[in-house]
């Protein structure tokens, strides 16, 4: 399939960046991310996952998985004003050469978005 060549299935004028597995569409990017957070919240809403004055650690190991959620977490709760707290969980697991990158990169989610910051390690 050459993606190149058609158009997004939801706005019918961007060209598709991937095929959804959930229903098969071509999508692109910004009707992705539009759809993601929509259904993220839905799913937040819907199974009263959080409350008003909760606060949420977010497990951050520098990865792109853990800023991924931090991501979706931080734009919710402002966009929809759950009113819960986000911290920042980080475990130093004293991996000589590894480690120390990937707690540089949560250091710099923790300033991009001014949240407090844990690390705890195993020392």
């Amino acid at each position: 399939m050459d993606v190149a060549k058609r158009t997004c299935g939801y706005c019918h004028e961007s060209p598709p960046v991937l095929r959804r597995p959930k229903n098969g569409m071509l999508i692109c990017r910004n009707c992705f991310l539009e759809a993601f957070e929509a259904e993220a919240h839905e799913t937040i809403v819907s199974n009263q996952l959080v409350q008003r004055g909760d606060t949420i650690a977010v497990g951050a190991s520098g990865g792109k998985d853990s800023a991924v959620l931090l991501e979706l977490l931080y734009t919710l709760n402002r966009r929809h004003d759950y009113g819960i707290e986000l911290v920042l969980l980080s475990v130093d697991e004293g991996i000589a050469g590894y480690r120390e990158p990937s707690l540089e990169c949560v250091k710099r989610n923790q300033k991009k978005y001014d949240l407090p910051l844990h690390i705890f390690s195993y020392k």
